[in-house]
């Protein structure tokens, strides 16, 4: 089996895996992720931050040699919804072809939908059956929350949509725990932007397999599992009811950046979005009227690593 490593550089996070490849199935060697911060203003500004590009680069260095140690044959990096935001993205390319050799390909939100949804159903393909009385009707839904954008992937409906958990933050959380006034516009917000797509996903089918991918929702996973420490293997295929969600959002949105810093399976650099990314989750189960969801730890990165 050829060992490949792929590359997602999101919003908020670059993070690494590096795995055995073949037709049927991949076996992970390293998983690593990261907070880079690429996303920082992007929204606001439209351009990538000189620090932001450094943080980036910097971390693409220190992956590059962990791939080469690995004997990694190849290594493809994807790069969401930030790099598509920016107006000086072929800079960031440039510079990390200089610097470390890598070629950075920015994915459409199409691209990255697909993705997303063909890692995520690493999940399934690893074991994990349904009860048919839970899940009357199978159908699969993935939701994906990124730092700059969310992705809801039903096939053959895809939606890509300029919410994330940084971009959110940015617009309308500006205190310190944030005020309860804050987040009720950031909660009508969310779903001004995505009332349109759930009408759609709902005419589709009334019942769905759902599964949740990415930092926002691992994160609340292992807080859910009540983990001491990051477990992935814990939080993988993991089920997160809309009573918990209610209740880690309830709890986190009246905590400051620096207590929510001390809790351990918060990785740094996640704490300040946190809150924004629970409250897109929330919002997002109560619109689909979805009681749980399924946690999977594969991902937009899986998706990449079988494009190689």
């Amino acid at each position: 089996m050829p060992i490949r490593a792929a590359i997602d550089i999101g919003t908020n996070s670059t993070r690494l895996l590096v795995a055995r490849v073949d037709d049927e199935q991949a076996k992970d060697l390293h998983r690593e992720a990261r907070v880079t911060r690429l996303g920082q203003d992007v929204h606001k500004n439209r351009v990538l931050a000189d620090e932001a590009i450094k943080r980036t680069i910097h971390v693409l260095c220190d992956y590059k040699k962990i791939a080469q140690r690995f004997g990694a044959e190849s290594v493809i990096i994807g790069a969401t919804s930030a790099a598509r935001d920016a107006q000086n993205i072929q800079q960031f390319i440039d510079e990390v072809k200089e610097q470390t050799g890598l070629e950075v390909r920015v994915l459409s939100a199409q691209q990255e939908a697909q993705l997303s949804f063909r890692g995520a159903s690493d999940c399934i393909r690893a074991g994990f059956k349904p009860a048919p009385t839970r899940y009357p009707i199978p159908n699969t839904l993935v939701l994906d929350i990124g730092g700059g954008s969310t992705e809801l992937i039903s096939p053959p409906l895809s939606f890509s949509k300029d919410i994330g958990s940084v971009r959110l933050t940015e617009l309308f959380i500006k205190n310190d725990p944030p005020l309860a006034a804050e987040l009720d516009e950031a909660a009508k917000y969310v779903e001004e932007v995505y009332k349109q797509p759930v009408e759609q996903i709902k005419k589709q089918s009334t019942g769905f397999q759902m599964i949740g991918v990415a930092g926002t929702i691992t994160t609340i996973a292992a807080l859910n599992l009540k983990l001491a420490v990051y477990e992935p293997e814990k939080i993988h295929c993991s089920m997160l009811g809309i009573e918990s969600v209610e209740q880690i959002f309830e709890r986190l949105k009246k905590l400051t950046t620096a207590e929510r810093q001390a809790i351990k399976v918060i990785q740094p650099g996640r704490a300040d979005v946190i809150v924004a990314g629970a409250l897109i989750l929330l919002a997002l189960m109560k619109m689909l009227e979805v009681r749980e969801l399924l946690v999977s730890e594969t991902d937009i990165l899986d998706g990449l690593l079988r494009t190689n």
